[in-house]
């Protein structure tokens, strides 16, 4: 297991957060996050990427791509034509603004994030405010982009007959505020077959258990298998509970999906979230995600028959020094290896930064 350190400084912009990784057409890896922030949440929060030609040894410096007036936070990358699809969301000025009193930053950060934040015109909010995605070639450059119906972390999947398929919580919940009541947390899902219509969101009010008042559904991801069936994972939260996973399945091509199940028995034996998934060259089914509890770090899963069983968990790192890390994207390496990308602030450092981890799945004791 090797550990690498893909992007982060020290200056008061130098903050890298919620991370994905993709391999392009023409072989490059690209990380997209966002990046150059003050806080978790403020307006100076841009996407930027970075690009590996070595299969993720060595990176470039960090390349704008996104950047408007608002907070652009998660971004999620697939690999679409000669290019890439980029997604992302932001907030509101008022939930900008909100955010400060609830988790506490310096004065002069607050000061800072206040004069910006004030300098926003209604327009502009109205212009941007949402989830968007973005289309750039393989030079970097944008060619196109519009507004999306839902929003998650790690964007859209490529299915096997060429559409793009995005599951994600509905983008007016995740733009202006955490929703507490679970009939707002809704799951949905769109379609496109060129990348620049998409279809209207078909909400999938199966991933609505009976969950207790109060409990958070949000920042699903989603992969069509080899065998044809669409899995989903979602990161859950319920009241007085770390967050967990639950796991759907489609076999009808995303039309309709299974009552939502813990992906493990007792629920306690998982204590991390959001989740991504990737299916390796040899049909295994790879979940990475963030822990949260001492000691903080990030790990994975795998599942050898299409995540009808898991693995026990594999510590991909414990060494995080408090819970503020995680959202980690795998992708596959050319020698089977894989990488795994995430944030989390560095032993000495106060910033966050993206990381990764190399690793093998066949050396660890499932």
């Amino acid at each position: 297991m090797k550990h690498i350190s893909i992007l982060g400084n020290d200056t008061q912009f130098g903050n890298f957060c919620w991370p994905s990784v993709a391999r392009l057409q023409d072989s490059r890896l690209v990380m997209v996050c966002s990046g150059h922030r003050l806080a978790h949440v403020c307006p100076f929060g841009k996407v930027v990427a970075c690009v590996s030609e070595d299969d993720g040894l060595t990176w470039s410096e960090p390349i704008t791509l996104i950047d408007t007036p608002l907070d652009d936070r998660d971004a999620g990358i697939t690999p679409f034509g000669d290019g890439f699809i980029v997604t992302t969301f932001n907030n509101t000025r008022a939930f900008q603004l909100g955010h400060i009193s609830k988790r506490p930053i310096p004065a002069e950060h607050e000061r800072l994030i206040r004069e910006r934040v004030v300098q926003i015109t209604d327009e502009e909010e109205r212009a941007y405010l949402g989830s968007s995605y973005y289309y750039f070639g393989p030079d970097m450059k944008e060619r196109f982009h519009g507004m999306l119906g839902v929003s998650a972390p790690h964007g859209m999947s490529l299915l096997s007959d060429g559409r793009l398929m995005y599951v994600g919580r509905e983008a007016e919940n995740a733009c202006i505020s955490r929703s507490n009541s679970r009939h707002l947390d809704r799951i949905g899902v769109i379609f496109s077959e060129d990348g620049v219509h998409f279809s209207e969101v078909t909400w999938l009010e199966g991933l609505l258990p009976g969950f207790p008042e109060g409990t958070f559904l949000c920042e699903p991801h989603g992969i069509e298998l080899r065998d044809g069936r669409i899995l989903i994972l979602s990161r859950v939260e319920r009241p007085g509970q770390s967050f967990t996973i639950y796991q759907s399945v489609s076999r009808d091509g995303g039309k309709s999906f299974s009552r939502p199940m813990p992906l493990c028995i007792p629920e306690e034996e998982l204590s991390g979230s959001p989740p991504h998934l990737l299916e390796a060259r040899d049909g295994t089914v790879i979940l990475t995600y963030g822990y949260r509890l001492r000691p903080y770090g990030q790990r994975a899963r795998i599942s050898r028959d299409g995540g009808e069983t898991w693995s026990r968990e594999i510590i991909l790192r414990e060494d995080g020094v408090n819970w503020d890390l995680g959202y980690p994207a795998t992708v596959e390496r050319t020698d089977g290896s894989l990488l795994t990308v995430y944030y989390q602030i560095p032993e000495g450092k106060e910033n966050r930064a993206i990381l990764g981890t190399i690793w093998r799945p066949e050396e660890h004791a499932l």
